[in-house]
């Protein structure tokens, strides 16, 4: 393992101060730009990074970040890729590479890589074209890994299906909005994916998404849901039950259809693991505020998933039954 060097997070901090300077526009920006993390929170994340890793690496492990969005800008993608910097360089479990130019990402390109993470980026559609999509995909259904957080299911859909049968689900609207705090079920308590838990489910302020077509039970193996025992998760203030939109894809020029009630009949998962081909894929919804990335118990959840789609931590990933 690395060991903390005491300026790492301060140099993290200035340089993510000299990212959001004043300058020209980025155009990848949300409206008002960047917000870069605080020097305290680039510390809590660090903090909340595991001193140990669940699972030694066999091997020198490279691993490949898009996060650039398409469609709606997270601002917490600044602090999320903080945090992979941080687990790099404090845990030594992977060589992290960021590269938004989807242009470069042939298949030669990725060969060199053991595994993708797509970090909060939404309508990926948009920026992966003909060979470039081919070659991510074959580049998991041949062997590598996919990590997704967040938003990383918000794109594919009607534009690039394959995109969406990959990960097992598409973003279907946010019924438990960002300034909640909702109640998760640990749906396997005994995963390895899982263990950060202790066997418990957890609360989390954050912004969880409702998936849709093509999801549908069996597409993976569930980590944790919503808990739809919890009232708040099901019913909104004034006691109704939660309304989304409907899970059929409205046509092209067709008005917006009126909402439908929340489905209590089915899981609404929140985080899974499955195999896609010979590749390895782990999804967590979980990343919308920034807190979730100083948050002990999904930081390790995330960093155990992404030592599954590395090859390094052997865990279940049999669809559900």
């Amino acid at each position: 393992m690395r060991s903390n060097h005491p300026f790492f997070v301060l140099g993290y901090f200035m340089a993510s101060f000299l990212w959001g300077a004043k300058g020209e526009r980025d155009p990848s920006a949300p409206k008002g730009g960047w917000v870069p993390p605080t020097e305290e929170e680039l510390k809590k994340v660090e903090s909340a990074i595991p001193v140990k890793l669940p699972a030694e690496p066999r091997k020198s492990r490279k691993l490949l970040t898009y996060s650039l969005s398409h469609g709606f800008k997270h601002n917490s993608r600044l602090i999320g890729e903080e945090m992979l910097k941080l687990i790099e360089h404090k845990t030594g479990a992977f060589a992290l590479t960021i590269n938004n130019d989807s242009a470069q990402w042939t298949s030669a390109y990725l060969k060199q890589f053991d595994a993708i993470a797509v970090l909060n980026a939404t309508s990926v559609h948009g920026g992966f074209k003909g060979e470039n999509r081919e070659a991510f995909l074959n580049f998991v259904y041949d062997g590598g890994g996919l990590f997704g957080c967040h938003a990383a299911t918000d794109g594919g859909k009607d534009k690039w299906p394959e995109y969406s049968q990959l990960w097992g689900g598409a973003f279907g609207g946010h019924p438990w909005g960002k300034t909640g705090t909702w109640r998760i079920r640990n749906y396997d308590p005994r995963h390895a994916l899982n263990l950060c838990f202790h066997g418990e489910g957890f609360d989390i302020n954050d912004e969880l998404y409702r998936q849709v077509h093509p999801y549908k039970k069996g597409n993976f193996h569930t980590l944790t849901c919503i808990d739809l025992s919890a009232r708040q998760n099901t019913h909104n203030n004034n006691g109704k039950i939660k309304t989304v939109p409907p899970e059929a894809e409205r046509k092209p020029g067709e008005p917006n259809p009126a909402k439908v009630p929340l489905d209590l009949k089915r899981d609404h998962p929140t985080s899974w693991c499955k195999k896609a081909g010979k590749g390895r894929v782990f999804y967590a919804t979980f990343g919308h505020n920034e807190s979730a990335y100083w948050n002990p118990k999904i930081v390790e959840h995330y960093l155990r998933g992404i030592q599954y789609v590395l090859g390094d931590l052997e865990a279940n990933d049999l669809p559900d039954s």
